[in-house]
């Protein structure tokens, strides 16, 4: 028997690989980004981001010593599931001799990403299809950009219903805290 995040979780995947949309990122070309915390939520909790809104941000050291800045553009909860859409922008090393790609830049991490809600006190992992795969972008094989964006989303289940913001953690780099959580018409 399916539960209900399984089999919403199967119908959110099932729609990205049909739509063509590159939900979880592409093979567009890149580079990528480092170690400093640069900022913080940048909105109030439960405002709704507009398509290109900054919520979260910081600058991290990649493995080759070039900052990669991480942007997050929204985390939106659509029924049982979060949606993180975000953006990473890897500046181009002194040594040009990096594959662009997540694993080549950051290393390779069971879980690449994660959120941490503090009030409720829970931590949230990518959420996985019935095929044992994550509802994210493959380290390998999605390609980054040295010096532009290169716009990715995963996904996650969603937290409770007083949840107005949560921390933001990829890889081993410090949290983005405070990153305002919204949610789609319909869901409280």
């Amino acid at each position: 028997m399916r539960t209900p995040l399984k089999t919403a979780a199967c119908a959110v995947a099932l729609a990205a690989l049909l739509s063509g949309c590159g939900m979880f990122g592409g093979d567009d070309g890149g580079d990528g980004g480092g170690t400093k915390n640069d900022g913080q939520a940048a909105q109030e909790p439960g405002s709704a981001p507009e398509a290109e809104d900054v919520v979260g941000e910081a600058t991290f050291t990649t493995k080759y010593g070039s900052d990669a800045k991480f942007e997050i553009h929204a985390l939106r909860v659509r029924g049982e599931l979060l949606q993180m859409d975000f953006s990473i922008a890897p500046e181009r090393p002194k040594t040009d001799n990096s594959r662009l790609n997540l694993y080549s830049q950051f290393g390779n991490v069971s879980e690449f990403a994660y959120l941490v809600d503090t009030r409720n006190l829970r931590r949230h992992s990518i959420v996985r299809d019935g095929g044992n795969d994550r509802l994210a972008p493959d380290i390998v094989k999605t390609s980054l950009s040295y010096d532009a964006p290169t716009r990715l989303s995963i996904i996650f289940a969603a937290p409770e219903e007083d949840t107005e913001a949560m921390d933001v953690y990829f890889y081993e780099f410090p949290p983005i805290m405070n990153v305002p959580v919204t949610r789609s018409e319909g869901d409280s």
